[in-house]
Formats: structure tokens, sequence, C-alpha cells
């Protein structure tokens, strides 16, 4: 059972449930202007045996749905706000029995420049971070505030090489500047796709990287710099 009082919310149960040591989280933030309810079959789309999917409305409604943080260059402050109501909610999620280390984050657009910035701050080891079509928003003093946990957290994040909204060349600069300004180890991924999340071939992809991150269970060397570079440009 899942309960929080910080956002708006549903879960999907998982088809099977082997106990509480194996259960596994993933936690889905929409885009802007959108709301939970394309999600509601995301589990069909991400089939992941075992997960919950614990899905979320942005705080702020907007444009008939919901939004993360306003446009650039004002996003700043409801980044930052959204951040510690994410950090609330884990701490939440801890207090129900969750463990850290099997809690993912899935963010499309808007949900998955939130989900990186929790991802590279979050003071404990998470499961993963997947940012799917969006980008990085690098706030001042962003490098002073990078946990050591971050370089422990899988991170994946894919993109279109054919998204007009959000061209993949901005996306680019913001993933090497990670790379090489903060040593964060990741992988990245480049779809033939527009901007959407492609369940032909990038949720089976995503799928993939999950379980071989899980079988790893590895901590990542926390001085390296670590790019796993991917094109699937054929595909």
């Amino acid at each position: 059972m899942i309960f929080t009082t910080e956002f708006d919310y549903e879960v999907i149960p998982p088809k099977t449930w082997k106990g509480p040591e194996d259960a596994k989280l993933m936690i889905v933030l929409h885009g802007r202007g959108d709301s939970l309810k394309p999600f509601r079959e995301f589990d069909e789309e991400l089939p992941l045996e075992g997960f919950t999917y614990l899905l979320l409305n942005a705080p702020r409604k907007y444009d008939g749905g919901y939004t993360w943080y306003a446009f650039p260059p004002k996003q700043g402050p409801e980044v930052a706000r959204n951040r510690l109501k994410i950090f609330r909610l884990l701490e939440e999620l801890q207090l129900q029995g969750w463990k850290l280390e099997n809690i993912y984050f899935l963010g499309f657009s808007q949900g998955s420049l939130m989900s990186i910035d929790v991802g590279i701050r979050y003071p404990q080891r998470l499961g993963g971070i997947i940012g799917i079509s969006g980008y990085i928003y690098f706030f001042e003093n962003w490098l002073e505030e990078v946990s050591e946990a971050a370089y422990e957290t899988p991170i994946l994040i894919t993109h279109g090489t054919e998204d007009f909204d959000l061209p993949i060349e901005d996306t680019q600069k913001d993933v090497w500047r990670l790379l090489f300004e903060a040593g964060i180890p990741l992988t990245w991924k480049e779809f033939k796709k527009e901007h959407e999340i492609c369940v032909d071939y990038e949720t089976p992809f995503i799928r993939n990287w999950i379980f071989a991150n899980r079988k790893k269970r590895k901590s990542l060397a926390s001085n390296s710099r670590n790019l796993i570079y991917e094109n699937s440009l054929s595909l």
C-alpha cells in the first residue's frame, strides 16, 4: 500500500507479488500540460515483473493538465520546491517500508528534468533514474549540490533524433556537461523518434537496462567518468 500527502497520485499494483523484500517501485512523472491519466496502462507499455507504478500529477494546473515548473528562464524556483516535495515523498515511502535501492524514477519531458534533478542531489542511492526527451536545468551552484550517491545511482537519458519540440543537440550538451563537469556516470541513448515515448523499441530498451543494472548491483566508481553511448538510428 502507498500513501502520500505530497501529490495527487494513482497506483498500479504489480501483477505478481513476491513479498515486501522484493518490492520495487517505479515513480512516473509526466510532461508539461499532461497528467498521470495517459500512464494508467504504463505497466503494459513498460512491463516490469514485481514493480508497482506510482503515477504523480505535478502540483500546478496548466492548460487542462499540470506543470512541474514555469517556462524558461523562470523554472528554477518551482524546480527547487518540487524537488523538496519529492524528497519528502521518498521519506514517506521509506516509512512505509520501501527500500530506496528499489525505487526508480521515470520522467518524460518536464518529468525527465525533475527526475534527473532529484537523482543527482538525493543523498542516498536510488534504484535508477530514467529521463526521456527532457533537458537538464543547471542551477548556479549545481556542482556543489551533487551528492555522492549520484555516482552510484544508475542514470539513463534517452532522446529522439527527430524531436522538434526539444532538439537533441540541446540535451546532448547538457549530458556532456553532467559527464565532464561532475563526472557522473550515465547511459545516453538516441532513438529515431519525435517528442514521445516509443513503445516499439524505447521501452524494451529501458526494460533491459533496468534488469541489467539490477543484476550488476555494483556501486559505480565515484571518481570515474563513465558514459555508455549508444546509437539506434538504424532502428
